[in-house]
């Protein structure tokens, strides 16, 4: 994650949009007297809501989470498509 201000950023807009989506880089923009903002990719942005969703539920972070250990523990199934 960089960190940058907000004149830099505004300085090197064009540039600070591309390493954001080219990169996938994360970009924070700190601001003098103001809140820092934090610059995403928006198909990153949109994969972490869908996460968020996914483990708000607790029977399906349960589902998911028991998916994940049943992987790390090698235990899957090759499927020819």
């Amino acid at each position: 994650m960089r960190h940058i201000t907000f004149t830099e950023a505004r300085t090197n807009f064009a540039n600070v949009l591309n390493q954001v989506s080219d990169d996938a880089d994360t970009v924070v923009i700190t601001r003098r007297g103001s809140r820092d903002v934090v610059m995403i990719d928006a198909d990153e942005y949109s994969s972490m809501v869908e996460t968020l969703y996914l483990f708000s539920n607790p029977a399906n972070a349960a589902h998911l989470e028991e998916s994940l250990n049943q992987l790390d523990r090698g235990e899957t199934v090759e499927i020819d498509v």
